[in-house]
């Protein structure tokens, strides 16, 4: 690996975070798309979930856990069983590109002031939890289905980001923890994690400043943005395995 190429995922893991310490989610798919074509794919999202659960303990030790909404939870559990089953089955080209397509459509009519707002809020969660579970295995996208789900719904910037952070902390601890004891975490990858770190925390101090200039309505756009350019990468990465 040349200085270069180490100097670039430096600065990409420290903007990739900073997204996540304004929003609560995002920086995993932002980094896996490059960081994959840096370094062998399974080393990348053993990385990334290092990096992921570093901010996760920053969040726990300077952050208010949010553990409502229990019925996504249950639906995201079983949405990872579900993803599991269908990983060997189902094209991730094409679930990847209607899931792409889906949310920047979405997420654009809610930055418009367009929303569906359901009464029935149980079997919703439940609902955005089993898509969430399924999508984090068959594309790594796990949280953009919730944000938009909960913005629909009306709740807080403020809500909705300390229930994603929460919600991600809980699933990467238990990514991060079936990554170690099936023996994938190597001493290359804990090297370059070691390096990579510092970054991270850099990225919270950043973040927690950026956050501080936001007001609850700029918050949300940032929010609904980010989703629309997660969805971009989406279509583009799965996208042009379907057609190149």
């Amino acid at each position: 690996m040349t200085p270069l190429t180490l100097a670039a995922m430096c600065l990409l893991t420290l903007a990739a975070f900073t997204i996540r310490v304004v929003t609560g989610f995002g920086s995993a798919i932002f980094l896996s798309p490059i960081f994959s074509n840096i370094l062998p794919p399974k080393e990348a999202v053993v990385l990334i979930i290092l990096l992921e659960s570093f901010v996760n303990l920053i969040f726990v030790l300077r952050e208010k856990m949010n553990f409502r909404l229990k019925e996504v939870y249950l639906g995201g559990f079983a949405g990872i069983a579900a993803g599991i089953f269908l990983f060997s089955i189902v094209s991730q080209e094409i679930i990847g590109l209607l899931i792409g397509i889906g949310m920047a459509v979405l997420a654009s009519l809610l930055l418009f002031g367009v929303n569906f707002k359901v009464r029935k809020v149980k079997p919703l969660f439940l609902s955005l939890g089993f898509v969430s579970g399924a999508m984090g295995v068959l594309t790594g996208v796990n949280g953009p289905q919730i944000v938009l789900g909960l913005t629909n719904q009306g709740y807080s910037t403020a809500f909705i980001r300390s229930f994603m952070i929460t919600y991600l902390v809980i699933i990467d601890t238990a990514t991060l923890s079936a990554f170690v004891i099936f023996g994938h975490v190597s001493s290359e990858t804990l090297l370059k994690f070691v390096f990579l770190a510092p970054f991270v925390g850099a990225a919270y101090i950043l973040g927690r400043e950026i956050l501080g200039r936001l007001d609850g309505e700029s918050l949300r756009k940032v929010m609904l943005c980010v989703v629309i350019v997660l969805s971009a990468i989406l279509v583009i990465r799965y996208g042009g395995g379907l057609f190149g």
